[in-house]
């Protein structure tokens, strides 16, 4: 069950939320599965609005693997489910589920010649993992060009946060495709709320993983008066 509030909301760094996951991911949780659970969930939502094509953008970590998860559901709602892998690694298991539900891996440039078809983009190509330089590069950086300068832009929902945002600062260059939404997993990001974080993330849907016990054990980075859409898919079979 999804709920809307505004109130001030805890913000925390990417480490703390890593370091946060850690015990449940040691006790065998499946996090990734309830983030895509949540994240098709919203993305279906989008369609029931705007019915069509579903690109997905699909990176290599943790963000990558909870889109194609997603991407597997989404196949049932979507005329069609295309997936761009922006690099050579990817999460296996869910590649094969998005693949075995129906959906499509394409090549970049037939993403680009077509990219005026999509109704929903979800942005997984980048998450909260630990990284120098979070510009986006190469393929990806082109096609989320290609989609910036299209004239009307598909919907987007970000997977944690949108890729090349900072998730502790709010940093971000130029090339960074703005979410409709953002659909964060385990606690809000201090990114979304500081920097350019406002401003790219759209509405922002927290999805509860049971992560507040060991949150409690780390300092919020910040705290923002927001509004968040809140749901735990826990209580769901």
């Amino acid at each position: 069950m999804a709920e809307s509030a505004a109130a001030r909301v805890a913000a925390y760094t990417a480490d703390a939320v890593r370091a946060a996951e850690a015990p449940l991911l040691a006790e065998g949780r499946p996090l990734m599965r309830w983030a895509a659970r949540a994240l098709a969930d919203v993305a279906i939502a989008e369609l029931r609005v705007a019915p069509g094509a579903v690109l997905v953008l699909a990176g290599a970590g943790d963000n990558g693997g909870d889109a194609l998860f997603a991407a597997a559901d989404l196949v049932a709602v979507a005329d069609r489910v295309d997936v761009v892998l922006v690099r050579d690694r990817v999460h296996r298991e869910a590649l094969d589920a998005a693949v075995a539900a129906g959906a499509r891996v394409v090549s970049v440039s037939e993403a680009s010649t077509h990219v005026d078809e999509y109704a929903l983009v979800l942005d997984g190509i980048l998450g909260i993992g630990r990284l120098a330089d979070r510009r986006l590069r190469g393929s990806a950086r082109a096609l989320v060009e290609r989609l910036l300068a299209l004239p009307d832009r598909p919907r987007v929902v970000a997977v944690d946060v949108p890729s090349g945002l900072d998730p502790d600062d709010g940093t971000a260059d130029a090339i960074v495709l703005p979410a409709d939404v953002t659909v964060t997993f385990g606690a809000l990001k201090a990114g979304l709320v500081r920097g350019r974080g406002p401003g790219l993330a759209g509405r922002v849907h927290l999805v509860d993983l049971g992560l507040e016990p060991y949150l409690r054990r780390a300092h919020p980075a910040v705290t923002a008066a927001i509004e968040v859409v809140r749901e735990d898919p826990r209580t769901r079979a």
